[in-house]
Protein backbone atom coordinates (compact mmCIF):
# COMPACT_ATOMS: atom_id res chain seq x y z
CA UNK A 1 0.00 0.00 0.00
CA UNK A 2 1.21 3.32 -0.53
CA UNK A 3 2.28 5.75 2.42
CA UNK A 4 3.82 9.27 2.61
CA UNK A 5 7.63 8.32 2.87
CA UNK A 6 9.19 7.94 6.01
CA UNK A 7 12.54 10.52 6.89
CA UNK A 8 15.28 9.30 8.95
CA UNK A 9 18.26 11.17 9.76
CA UNK A 10 20.25 9.78 6.75
CA UNK A 11 17.38 7.85 4.65
CA UNK A 12 14.25 8.15 3.08
CA UNK A 13 12.00 4.73 3.05
CA UNK A 14 9.47 5.33 -0.09
CA UNK A 15 6.43 2.75 -0.60
CA UNK A 16 7.30 0.06 -2.89
CA UNK A 17 6.57 0.97 -6.44
CA UNK A 18 5.58 -1.81 -9.48
CA UNK A 19 8.24 -0.13 -11.26
CA UNK A 20 10.86 -0.97 -8.53
CA UNK A 21 10.15 -5.19 -8.87
CA UNK A 22 13.67 -5.70 -10.42
CA UNK A 23 15.46 -4.02 -8.46
CA UNK A 24 14.33 -5.68 -4.63
CA UNK A 25 14.31 -8.94 -6.56
CA UNK A 26 17.69 -8.82 -7.65
CA UNK A 27 18.78 -7.34 -4.77
CA UNK A 28 17.30 -10.62 -2.53
CA UNK A 29 18.65 -12.78 -4.58
CA UNK A 30 22.36 -11.89 -4.18
CA UNK A 31 24.33 -14.86 -2.48
CA UNK A 32 25.50 -12.74 0.21
CA UNK A 33 22.52 -10.56 0.67
CA UNK A 34 20.29 -14.03 0.41
CA UNK A 35 22.04 -15.90 3.04
CA UNK A 36 20.03 -15.77 5.89
CA UNK A 37 16.58 -14.63 4.22
CA UNK A 38 13.51 -17.06 3.88
CA UNK A 39 13.79 -15.89 0.07
CA UNK A 40 15.24 -18.69 -2.53
CA UNK A 41 18.12 -18.74 -3.60
CA UNK A 42 18.35 -17.16 -7.48
CA UNK A 43 17.83 -21.05 -9.66
CA UNK A 44 14.71 -21.80 -7.45
CA UNK A 45 13.16 -18.59 -8.09
CA UNK A 46 9.31 -19.03 -9.76
CA UNK A 47 7.95 -16.54 -11.89
CA UNK A 48 5.60 -15.60 -8.47
CA UNK A 49 8.54 -14.55 -6.49
CA UNK A 50 9.92 -12.68 -9.75
CA UNK A 51 7.16 -10.56 -10.24
CA UNK A 52 5.73 -9.95 -6.60
CA UNK A 53 5.42 -6.58 -7.13
CA UNK A 54 2.85 -6.68 -9.62
CA UNK A 55 0.15 -4.83 -7.83
CA UNK A 56 1.66 -4.09 -4.63
CA UNK A 57 0.90 -0.69 -5.02
CA UNK A 58 -2.75 -1.45 -4.08
CA UNK A 59 -1.82 -4.30 -1.45
CA UNK A 60 -3.70 -3.56 1.57
CA UNK A 61 -1.79 -6.00 3.85
CA UNK A 62 1.46 -4.98 4.08
CA UNK A 63 3.73 -1.62 3.95
CA UNK A 64 7.15 -2.78 1.74
CA UNK A 65 9.04 -0.02 1.63
CA UNK A 66 12.81 0.93 -0.55
CA UNK A 67 15.37 2.94 1.14
CA UNK A 68 17.38 5.20 -0.52
CA UNK A 69 20.59 7.70 0.65
CA UNK A 70 19.15 10.85 0.87
CA UNK A 71 21.40 12.92 0.55
CA UNK A 72 23.36 10.64 -2.76
CA UNK A 73 19.93 8.87 -3.91
CA UNK A 74 21.65 5.93 -3.27
CA UNK A 75 19.60 2.07 -3.23
CA UNK A 76 20.45 1.21 0.75
CA UNK A 77 17.57 -1.53 0.75
CA UNK A 78 14.51 -2.88 1.78
CA UNK A 79 11.78 -2.90 4.83
CA UNK A 80 8.33 -3.75 5.37
CA UNK A 81 5.85 -3.43 7.88
CA UNK A 82 2.99 -6.06 8.36
CA UNK A 83 0.32 -5.88 10.12
CA UNK A 84 -0.30 -8.67 12.33
CA UNK A 85 -3.33 -9.31 14.71
CA UNK A 86 -4.28 -6.60 17.14
CA UNK A 87 -1.67 -3.82 17.22
CA UNK A 88 1.35 -5.83 17.00
CA UNK A 89 3.61 -5.47 13.47
CA UNK A 90 6.34 -7.68 12.09
CA UNK A 91 9.24 -6.04 10.77
CA UNK A 92 11.17 -6.76 8.13
CA UNK A 93 15.28 -5.12 6.48
CA UNK A 94 17.58 -5.74 4.41
CA UNK A 95 20.34 -3.62 3.62
CA UNK A 96 22.33 -3.02 0.68
CA UNK A 97 25.92 -4.54 1.42
CA UNK A 98 27.44 -0.92 0.74
CA UNK A 99 25.66 0.51 3.80
CA UNK A 100 26.66 -2.72 6.06
CA UNK A 101 28.46 -2.43 9.54
CA UNK A 102 27.34 1.76 9.51
CA UNK A 103 24.11 2.08 11.56
CA UNK A 104 21.88 2.18 8.22
CA UNK A 105 19.67 -1.03 9.97
CA UNK A 106 19.74 0.56 13.00
CA UNK A 107 18.43 3.49 11.56
CA UNK A 108 15.67 1.98 9.20
CA UNK A 109 13.98 -0.11 11.76
CA UNK A 110 13.61 2.60 14.53
CA UNK A 111 12.13 4.91 11.44
CA UNK A 112 9.56 1.58 11.00
CA UNK A 113 8.72 1.76 14.72
CA UNK A 114 8.47 5.41 14.84
CA UNK A 115 6.34 5.52 11.82
CA UNK A 116 4.24 2.10 13.11
CA UNK A 117 3.78 3.83 16.62
CA UNK A 118 1.96 6.82 14.54
CA UNK A 119 0.05 4.35 12.39
CA UNK A 120 -1.17 2.73 15.82
CA UNK A 121 1.27 -0.71 16.46
CA UNK A 122 1.86 -0.82 20.16
CA UNK A 123 4.21 -3.82 19.40
CA UNK A 124 6.67 -4.74 16.80
CA UNK A 125 8.24 -8.15 15.99
CA UNK A 126 11.30 -9.15 14.32
CA UNK A 127 12.36 -13.23 12.97
CA UNK A 128 16.37 -13.53 12.70
CA UNK A 129 18.27 -16.29 11.71
CA UNK A 130 20.22 -17.51 15.47
CA UNK A 131 23.29 -17.37 13.64
CA UNK A 132 22.84 -13.79 11.93
CA UNK A 133 24.62 -12.11 14.02
CA UNK A 134 24.24 -8.41 12.63
CA UNK A 135 20.32 -8.47 12.81
CA UNK A 136 20.27 -10.35 15.94
CA UNK A 137 22.83 -7.41 17.26
CA UNK A 138 20.16 -5.23 15.94
CA UNK A 139 16.95 -5.92 17.60
CA UNK A 140 18.90 -6.32 20.86
CA UNK A 141 20.45 -2.99 20.40
CA UNK A 142 16.90 -1.71 20.04
CA UNK A 143 15.97 -3.46 23.08
CA UNK A 144 14.05 -6.39 21.96
CA UNK A 145 13.76 -9.23 23.50
CA UNK A 146 13.69 -13.13 22.28
CA UNK A 147 9.83 -14.09 23.10
CA UNK A 148 10.16 -17.66 21.37
CA UNK A 149 12.74 -19.06 19.11
CA UNK A 150 11.48 -21.75 16.49
CA UNK A 151 13.17 -22.16 12.64
CA UNK A 152 12.27 -21.69 9.02
CA UNK A 153 13.21 -23.12 5.97
CA UNK A 154 14.97 -21.59 3.35
CA UNK A 155 12.31 -21.28 0.45
CA UNK A 156 13.39 -24.22 -2.62
CA UNK A 157 16.29 -25.65 -0.76
CA UNK A 158 16.47 -28.08 2.61
CA UNK A 159 18.31 -25.65 4.42
CA UNK A 160 16.70 -25.14 7.89
CA UNK A 161 17.58 -21.88 10.32
CA UNK A 162 17.23 -21.91 13.90
CA UNK A 163 15.64 -18.50 14.55
CA UNK A 164 14.63 -16.44 17.17
CA UNK A 165 11.44 -14.02 17.12
CA UNK A 166 11.91 -10.58 18.54
CA UNK A 167 9.16 -8.65 20.38
CA UNK A 168 9.24 -4.74 21.39
CA UNK A 169 6.59 -3.31 23.28
CA UNK A 170 6.10 0.64 22.71
CA UNK A 171 2.61 1.26 25.04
Amino acid sequence: MLVDDIRTERLVLRSTREEWGGLCVDFWLDGEINKYLSDPPREKAGEKYLHFAEGIERDPSWYPFVAFHQETGAFAGTCSAVPQQGDCWDLGYCIHKSFWRQGYGTEMVRGLIAWGRHMGAHAFTIDAAQENAASVALAKKLGFRVEREGSFRKSGTDIIYPNYIFRLDVL
